[in-house]
């Protein structure tokens, strides 16, 4: 019985004798396909959610609700700003899905499952179906790939690298014009998807100088492919050189000099599945699966270099030369240029290669199992012994599948908080807390306190923003010393609080209460809901202003306090509370802010505290900023005089009733 699809002439099967039943391929393909579907879909929401998944997440969902097509989506660790494929890719599911972020997962984990569909193929061309199923399953279950397949945003690049080796295969070995067109068009989207396709531009190049003859032979179809090429990435180009900064290189990731031993162990952590716990922040011993992956290097090494040994056997018959240099090429000029490049890539941008090493185990794994076969078992068993090559590969499967559910278990549970982060999971309990608070409440805004308060720049913030909107429902503060608090004027306000910032919850206890706590993560602070009421029901021990003094720039000062016995040289803290009236639009770009000079008896500056913990750009009406400062004076007597100032220009804001500053009454430090 023949094979279920036979090798294009290029390495051709070394002992024909053992064949295989279709079924048996057939069934073993499909379990890879479900396998590799399980992997990616299972538990969607556990993904990890940080900056980059959170910013894409972003523009995606402003894309499903008819906002502006974005030409980059973001900037790498490379430097150079991304394309804006993934932002188009993750906007369909939104929009069929109505915003929900977990069905972005299923779509970009369904490329994870093409790439392996892809690979089985391209290993039925190089060797026939046995190693076509091997490789599948390797790719599969490579927790690496699993890891990467599951996020937000497709940093692995598997499908499209496996996709062009097939076409460049099919061009080299076959001469086929139609793969020859398609070539530059899917090298484009690779482009557009991500710049780590950079990593393959010598593959690329490679592919054209081992067999100049062959696409000679379809120079047609590949001058279309590459205009259509062209015309797909003129807006990304142009919009590259619109934006300097897109297209300078990261400084922290420039590579002093070749380091092959950080590359070796980069590609071993890739081909070994090792590492897993390390981002679950968890030493090996914690699962038996993640020790056995440390132990893996040895065994796959051996099957990768039989794998390579079988290619440059290969190189010797002119049947099968081409196709040899095809796969030797492909491989070593990426990996040249990631050792010995001008740049330090992080271990994801590895994983683009990973179809490479699959289909090399494969083939070294049949290689040996069919040798051992000829020595060992007896003819009439030979079909026993094709399915038998498959057996390694399975038994991988297995080590690799259970570190991968290990992982997915410890990130559920809040694990892995340092590098890991909270998962998206975690991140839609809390918020879904805040949204159900919100509501009880009656308030369309939360004030988050989380790692950093710019959505635009941080990881957290990033995230919330995304999930919960920002604003008009989420509004990010920061714990400050002294803390700060920010109420509304007459109705009750919401904290998320996310931080390690004792002195500011201490406060938010005084005022208020907390109504809500969950686990955000493993090792850091839970998150806590805490409910404030209004500024007017709020026992706010200030001296109110009557009548309160209000500034052009929307901002009243309803009270402050000033110490009633300070000691000379220790510290003291003095209060001012301000509320937001209506701010002008200028307002919000002049980056408008507090100044507050205290004054001796002979109305020379003393000291000087400015400064407001709410940015002008975030004033809302009703706004009530409880902001406290801490002094050091020597004795005497002294008057503190406050007003706002633009930091951007220097301008001040003038009072409503003439002049820029509020005299307050005079204290006593003794």
């Amino acid at each position: 019985m023949s094979e279920p699809c036979a090798p294009h002439s290029a390495l051709p099967i070394p002992h024909s004798a053992l064949r295989t039943p279709h079924s048996a391929f057939r069934l073993a393909l499909l379990a890879a396909l479900l396998l590799t579907a399980a992997l990616r879909w299972m538990q969607p929401a556990v993904v990890e959610f940080k900056y980059d998944e959170a910013h894409i997440t972003g523009q995606a969902l402003d894309v499903a609700r008819g906002g502006a097509l974005p030409l980059l989506s973001g900037g790498t660790t490379l430097g150079i700003q991304r394309g804006p494929l993934d932002v188009y890719l993750l906007a369909l599911p939104l929009k069929l899905l109505g915003g929900h972020v977990e069905g972005a997962v299923w779509l970009l984990a369904s490329l994870g499952v093409l790439a392996v569909a892809l690979t089985y193929a391209l290993g039925c061309r190089i060797a026939g179906a046995r190693v076509g199923v091997l490789a599948a399953w390797l790719m599969a279950t490579n927790p690496w790939l699993v890891f990467y397949d599951r996020k937000l945003w497709a940093h692995i690049q598997a499908v499209f690298s496996v996709a062009l080796l097939l076409l460049a295969w099919r061009v080299t070995v076959q001469a086929r014009a139609r793969a020859a067109f398609w070539f530059p068009v899917v090298a484009a989207l690779q482009l557009l998807s991500h710049v780590l396709a950079l990593l393959q531009g010598l593959s690329w190049l490679a592919a054209l100088v081992v067999a100049p003859r062959r696409w000679l032979a379809v120079r047609r179809a590949l001058g279309w492919g590459l205009a259509a090429g062209a015309v797909l990435l003129a807006p990304y180009a142009w919009a590259l050189r619109q934006h300097g900064d897109a297209l300078a290189l990261g400084g922290a990731d420039r590579a002093a000099g070749p380091d092959v031993g950080s590359a070796l162990t980069e590609a071993a952590r890739l081909l070994t599945g090792d590492g897993l716990h390390v981002l679950a922040a968890l030493p090996r011993a914690t699962h038996a699966s993640w020790q056995i992956t440390g132990g893996l290097l040895l065994p796959l090494a051996l099957c990768l270099g039989l794998g390579l040994l079988r290619v440059v056997v290969r190189l010797r018959n002119r049947a099968t030369s081409a196709g040899a240099r095809l796969l030797l090429a492909w491989t070593i000029a990426p990996a040249l240029l990631l050792v010995f490049g001008p740049l330090r890539p992080p271990l994801q941008y590895w994983t683009v290669l990973l179809p490479l090493p699959a289909l090399f185990v494969a083939l070294g794994i049949e290689w040996l199992v069919s040798a051992l076969a000829r020595l060992l078992v007896p003819r009439q068993m030979a079909a026993l012994a094709g399915v038998g090559a498959l057996l390694p590969a399975l038994l991988l499967a297995a080590v690799w599948t259970a570190s991968n559910m290990d992982l997915l278990a410890e990130v559920n549970r809040g694990a892995g908080a340092t590098t890991f982060g909270p998962p998206l999971a975690r991140w839609n309990t809390v918020l879904a807390a805040a949204r159900g608070w919100a509501g009880r409440l009656d308030t369309q805004e939360v004030r988050v306190a989380v790692n950093g308060v710019d959505p635009g720049y941080d990881g957290e913030p990033a995230a919330v923003a995304a999930l919960i909107g920002n604003p008009p429902f989420a509004r990010f503060v920061a714990p400050t010393t002294p803390p700060a608090l920010l109420l509304a004027h007459d109705r009750p306000s919401l904290y998320l609080w996310t931080v390690d910032a004792p002195a500011t919850e201490r406060q938010l206890g005084e005022f208020g209460a907390v109504v809500w706590t969950g686990e955000l993560a493993a090792g850091r602070p839970p998150a806590r809901l805490y409910r404030l009421p209004p500024a007017t029901a709020a026992a706010l021990e200030i001296q109110p202003l009557a009548p309160a003094p209000v500034f052009d720039v929307g901002l009243m000062l309803l009270g402050y306090k000033l110490p009633e016995a300070a000691r000379a040289g220790a510290p003291f803290q003095a209060t001012m509370v301000w509320r937001v009236l209506d701010p002008p639009a200028a307002v919000r770009v002049r980056d408008m802010t507090a100044f507050n000079h205290i004054l001796d008896e002979r109305g020379q500056g003393a000291a000087q505290a400015d400064g407001l913990a709410l940015l002008s750009r975030d004033w809302w009406p009703g706004d009530v900023l409880i902001q406290p400062y801490e002094l050091t004076l020597p004795a005497g007597v002294y008057r503190w005089r406050t007003g706002i100032y633009s930091r951007a220009d220097g301008g001040r804001a003038q009072l409503a009733t003439g002049g820029d500053a509020v005299d307050l009454p005079a204290f006593t430090v003794r």
